[in-house]
């Protein structure tokens, strides 16, 4: 017990450091922002990518298929579970970035489920009975953004994928100090009882994400650089709690493949100061009149808001 408040000791105060370095690292911020690769490592990114990619096929889509397969009760039941057993995480940050909005929305979806939801079992809170209350995931990642930390270089992590320095951090300050976590080890349940909580979240994460990634794999020539820019575009809709538009001016920060635009189309067709695509897949749709590129068809729809306002965009010049 000793040796685990050291080192939360040790953590506290190296968060505190990463606050103080916020407030006096805009500019640094700044500049690291407009930097659309920000990528250093990407070399070894790379490379963590491609194992991550051969563990997914190999372990994480069969088991989403899977999920999949289980009927809605319990599936839905358990996921309902996971989400409020991860919602006392989601309060504590919504209060330490002091957003008021957030706590609201974190504390009622909590309080009505566990009362009305059996345990939250259901989420009635998300029914037009209780209003609709809008579901708001808060993670330290976010907490650290609030407080002015820089997000830092982009980073691939093992298994858990697309990540920045600060999201990493944030990751595993969640982890150690998850409400739910300390009141596990402070009554002595061990590991192993901890885990289908985790296992199931990530199980409907991945379910969620099952068809899209896909569709996405195959139409991008670069996988790895897709999911980065992607990755970017959802953290800051998170940070900004959904109130900033995704990028319509995308830059994959890919190479340029001459001879595969002349398959199907022409550059010039979208005008010379058409939108920022460093890619143009085949299925895009691209009017000559409206110089329009329609990327409706591109991606299917999926189980996250973000997402389907990227899928349903028209990016015009």
């Amino acid at each position: 017990m000793l040796k685990f408040y050291k080192k939360t000791h040790y953590i506290l105060i190296f968060t505190i450091f990463l606050g103080l370095l916020g407030c006096s690292s805009n500019k640094l911020s700044s500049q690291m922002e407009d930097n659309d690769s920000n990528d250093p490592f990407e070399e070894t990114n790379r490379e963590i990518f491609s194992i991550n990619n051969t563990l997914d096929d190999y372990i994480f889509k069969p088991v989403a298929r899977g999920w999949r397969e289980i009927p809605d009760f319990p599936r839905n039941n358990l996921a309902n579970l996971a989400e409020t057993a991860g919602a006392p995480l989601d309060i504590a940050n919504a209060i330490l970035q002091l957003n008021t909005e957030s706590i609201r929305l974190t504390v009622s979806r909590f309080l009505i489920n566990v009362t009305f939801g059996l345990g939250g079992m259901y989420d009635v809170a998300g029914t037009p009975e209780f209003g609709s209350i809008e579901k708001r995931e808060e993670d330290f990642g976010q907490t650290l953004a609030s407080w002015g930390v820089p997000e830092g270089p982009f980073v691939m992590l093992p298994i858990f994928g697309p990540s920045n320095v600060r999201d990493s951090i944030g990751r595993g300050v969640d982890t150690i100090f998850n409400p739910l976590t300390l009141t596990y080890r402070l009554n002595g349940i061990g590991f192993e009882s901890r885990l289908p909580e985790p296992v199931v979240s990530g199980a409907s994460t991945r379910e969620k994400y099952l068809d899209y990634v896909e569709e996405i794999e195959k139409s991008s020539l670069d996988f790895y650089a897709t999911m980065r820019s992607l990755y970017r575009q959802k953290r800051k809709k998170d940070i900004n709690d959904g109130k900033e538009e995704l990028q319509s001016n995308i830059n994959f920060d890919l190479p340029s493949y001459d001879s595969y635009f002349e398959e199907e189309i022409s550059v010039e067709t979208a005008g010379k100061n058409s939108t920022n695509l460093s890619i143009i897949p085949k299925d895009m749709e691209i009017s000559n009149d409206k110089k329009t590129i329609d990327v409706k068809k591109r991606l299917p729809s999926s189980g996250y808001p973000e997402y389907n306002e990227y899928n349903s965009e028209v990016l015009t010049n």
